[in-house]
């Protein structure tokens, strides 16, 4: 069995940032690598905040002759991972043009052999709570390695989501991973969707938004799915995963804090889940929003979380290794840093084989 994990209990008072349209990526050379590279049977996710994706369309040339995208770039630094999740993309759902060009960057120049990708976004459709910059707010996106795509169910959107903050994918080993961009607390009003009514605050919303997300996962437990979820999920969890400080005013943001940690991780009648960077890395200090107003160390929160059903580590020991790519040239133009996790599917295999054996013996 497991060790328990640690169970005390953040959020960021972040308010929302416009895209960095200006902000250039470091110029990167060969040899720079944040990840090894995989085992053939090992899936591998990805999980950036990338707080809008205009510098990841610019064109940068790197790896020798190669003109590469940041975009792109990024994916052959890290060995190609199957899923990219992205979040904050900041792209309007009418923007149809900006979400060609993020899949063209995702696969221009690709070589003889090389991966490509597909995208799948979840966009705002909320007029009346995601209406920044001109409907570019919010917004998630998910590449998906084209190699991988059979094993692919379905992608959906969740109904309850409206401002564009969660992709479902349910995938053929019996696991589902969902990329999410959660709600930030704050005093700012949240409206009826429908009537444009003022019902109370973001606070209000967010603590919905976790009942929400229980919810679902609970279900997708019930038939014995293993989830994932992977993201921005706007809670430092306890006052390790805050430097210099963990954020406890206003009292709302405590209160956030602990029914995040009771709904996913103690109370008994909530998921029970791990969170696996804390589970293999104990107390190490690693953060993954990295605010650019400071210089590089001064302040940092882990906030980006991978957090998985207890069944992938006992009984099944599938979480090959995470990590968090903590370092200046991985967070990039953005705020946030990329964070990972890689799992062995043989053993996911092996389960979905014992299942499908005892249900046609039945």
């Amino acid at each position: 069995m497991s060790s328990p994990l640690k169970r005390s209990l953040s959020t960021t008072g972040r308010s929302i940032s416009p895209p960095p349209l200006q902000r250039k990526i470091p110029r990167l050379t060969e040899h720079v690598s944040s990840t090894r590279a995989p085992p053939a049977d090992h899936l591998r996710i990805f999980s950036w905040n990338v707080n809008g994706v205009g510098p990841l369309l610019q064109k940068q040339l790197s790896f020798s002759a190669d003109s590469l995208s940041p975009l792109r770039t990024f994916l052959k630094r890290h060995h190609w991972p199957q899923f990219l999740c992205l979040q904050e993309v900041k792209i309007s759902s009418k923007d149809t043009g900006t979400q060609r060009r993020l899949q063209a960057a995702a696969n221009e120049c690709a070589s003889g052999g090389e991966p490509t990708y597909t995208i799948e976004y979840s966009l705002p459709r909320d007029k009346h709570n995601a209406t920044g910059f001109g409907g570019k707010v919010h917004g998630v996106a998910t590449l998906i390695r084209d190699d991988f795509g059979s094993r692919l169910r379905a992608t959906r959107r969740p109904d309850w989501d409206l401002e564009g903050r969660v992709l479902i994918h349910e995938l053929d080993m019996g696991l589902v991973v969902i990329n999410g961009y959660w709600v930030n607390g704050t005093l700012d009003p949240y409206r009826d969707p429908e009537t444009g009514r003022v019902i109370g605050t973001r606070h209000d919303h967010k603590l919905r938004f976790h009942q929400w997300m229980l919810d679902e996962v609970l279900r997708l437990e019930r038939p014995g799915l293993h989830v994932i979820l992977i993201g921005d999920m706007n809670i430092a969890r306890a006052r390790i995963d805050g430097h210099p400080n963990l954020r406890t005013s206003p009292v709302q943001h405590v209160q956030n804090r602990a029914d995040f940690n009771a709904k996913f991780f103690t109370d008994e009648n909530g998921l029970r889940a791990i969170d696996i960077f804390r589970h293999q890395h104990g107390d190490s200090r690693k953060y993954t929003y990295r605010p650019r107003g400071k210089n590089w160390g001064e302040s940092g929160d882990r906030v980006d979380l991978i957090v998985v059903s207890r069944s992938l580590v006992d009984p099944l020991d599938a979480v090959a290794d995470t990590d968090i790519c903590d370092n200046a040239v991985d967070r990039g133009h953005s705020d946030h840093v990329p964070l990972w996790i890689s799992l062995n599917m043989s053993k996911l295999s092996a389960k979905q084989h014992n299942r499908a054996q005892v249900d046609g013996s039945s």
